[in-house]
């Protein structure tokens, strides 16, 4: 998108959580029938990248997390989004590992991260890989 006014170009960016539990990720599919990492846009109240993943990943999944390093930014071609930035972050969950499914999402599920799903967004393969080889 450019700005009329500057002539810059902005782009939306979204921040995803790379969420591991026991040698699995969580995983939600969208609307599109593809699997991705939770997350979303910040709020205009959020004054930084962990407050966006604990708040996207508590609506989309019920869970609490715990927010770790990020582990990279990809520019990415989303279908009928077009490119978006994502910045992906680490997490690990505090406390239970029940799942809620919001309104956002049909499904939810923990793949295990040697088994990631076919339909999985393009570029989060490489994302969930490096969140893993972080070290603990």
């Amino acid at each position: 998108m450019i700005d009329a006014e500057t002539g810059w170009y902005f782009m939306h960016a979204s921040i995803k959580a790379v969420v591991l539990v026991d040698g699995g990720v969580l995983l939600c599919r969208n609307p599109r029938g593809k699997w991705e990492l939770p997350g979303g846009w910040p709020d205009r109240e959020d004054d930084t990248l962990a407050e966006v993943v604990r708040r996207e990943v508590r609506e989309e999944s019920g869970l609490d997390v715990t927010v770790g390093p990020v582990v990279g930014a990809e520019i990415l071609n989303i279908a009928k989004s077009g490119k978006v930035l994502i910045v992906a972050v680490r997490a690990t969950v505090d406390g239970s590992t029940s799942l809620r499914v919001s309104e956002e999402h049909s499904a939810l599920r923990f793949f295990p991260v040697d088994g990631l799903p076919e339909e999985l967004e393009d570029g989060y393969a490489d994302l969930i890989g490096k969140a893993v080889a972080l070290p603990s």
